[in-house]
């Protein structure tokens, strides 16, 4: 019998739970521990993970055992300070939504953060992945010529409400 991955979920707004959907589709995975600020937020997330438990506090949460991995979708402004929690309390492979940091006077502590992370630590870009991006990267040579730029525009609407307007 397989190890079940144990992942953390940290922000469990709309893009938490279409993480928590997403990896309730991988063999052998489960969400088991959900952080979010917001009551309501992190017990809507901890149900539809099947009985996930709920944390408000970072610290108890990187506590958790088990866990395996993290999964950050809070708001953009607070990836640094949370990646540098995890870092002091325990370092496990993540996966953070675009983008990594607000200020550019973060990057060389975001960039600091990566080069010691003893883990796998990835940026999420799910564009790429997406069967209509990656059959367009892969045709575009050969029907444009060459690409020398390339620009999405994604088109939501309405822009999906957040809780204090962060967005």
């Amino acid at each position: 019998m397989s190890k079940k991955v144990n992942y953390g979920l940290i922000g469990c707004g709309m893009m938490g739970h279409e993480h928590i959907q997403n990896i309730a589709l991988l063999p052998g995975a489960r969400v088991s521990a959900v952080l979010d600020p917001v009551p309501e937020q992190a017990q809507s997330a901890a149900a539809l993970a099947g009985g996930a438990t709920p944390y408000d506090n970072i610290i108890a949460f990187l506590a958790h055992d088990p866990l395996d991995a993290l999964v950050i979708v809070s708001p953009n402004n607070l990836h640094v300070e949370q990646l540098v929690e995890i870092s002091k309390q325990n370092p496990l492979p993540v996966l953070c939504e675009k983008p990594l940091f607000t200020q550019s006077t973060e990057e060389a502590e975001v960039r600091a953060l990566a080069e010691q992370w003893p883990a796998p630590f990835w940026v999420a870009m799910e564009y790429r992945y997406m069967p209509p991006i990656a059959a367009l990267i892969e045709q575009a040579d050969h029907s444009t010529g060459g690409i020398s730029m390339l620009t999405i525009r994604e088109h939501r609407f309405p822009f999906l409400p957040k809780i204090g307007n962060w967005n």
